[in-house]
């Protein structure tokens, strides 16, 4: 996958969605990286189900994309990457 280089975020439903800390650093993890959920989690100390809810939260708003599916022992192993190298700002208040 080509990542962008900058994204920006004009969207409010997009800015509100990195507003949120913990998701600003599975961007970062992403940023650098694809890993699955289970691989964020553990990387941030956090339960699977709290990361799969920021994460489909993430890929809803476009900012990160499955990019790989694995099959290992029967079980999916779904890897997410984002979608560009960095994320600005910018919303105007009319």
């Amino acid at each position: 996958m080509v990542m962008e280089e900058n994204l920006l975020l004009e969207d409010l439903e997009k800015i509100k969605s990195v507003a949120d800390p913990l998701r600003v650093k599975v961007l970062k993890i992403l940023i650098e990286r694809q890993a699955t959920v289970k691989q964020i989690a553990d990387l941030l100390g956090q339960s699977s189900a709290k990361m799969h809810y920021h994460v489909k939260e993430l890929e809803k708003q476009n900012l990160i994309k499955l990019v790989e599916t694995i099959e290992k022992g029967g079980i999916l192993e779904k890897y997410y990457r984002a979608v560009a190298k960095s994320y600005q700002l910018n919303y105007k208040i009319s």
